[in-house]
């Protein structure tokens, strides 16, 4: 995975957080794209975590906590994101709207924590 390619994704998704919650639940394909690219960003979260762990979704956060690799404090807000990040396209467009920051926040925390610890 490459950080270019992460770069893509946290752009794409980066562009719904300057529209309004109006004009994002009027743009379905803003929206779809921003689904898509958080998906695909989460797909790739997974992939690099491979290399340290083989759990998915909340027990990868248990696993990456155990492990020293993700704060222990930060184990719910990452819960909380990976719940709606798993199921993006039954989140309702007003719920994504509000998460996007958050989304991105800690999507990328979660991702360079992992390469830190891959590389040391």
């Amino acid at each position: 995975m490459s950080l270019e390619e992460f770069w893509r994704y946290y752009r794409i998704i980066e562009r719904g957080t300057v529209v309004s919650l109006e004009e994002f639940e009027k743009d379905d394909i803003l929206k779809r794209d921003i689904r898509e690219a958080i998906a695909s960003l989460y797909k790739l979260i997974l992939n690099l975590s491979r290399k340290v762990s083989n759990n998915e979704g909340e027990d990868l956060i248990w696993d990456l906590a155990k492990k020293n690799i993700i704060n222990p404090s930060l184990i719910q807000e990452y819960l909380d994101v990976i719940r709606i990040v798993k199921n993006v396209n039954k989140v309702s467009d007003d719920i994504l709207y509000s998460m996007l920051v958050r989304i991105m926040e800690d999507l990328e925390q979660l991702y360079f924590s992992i390469i830190k610890f891959i590389n040391h």
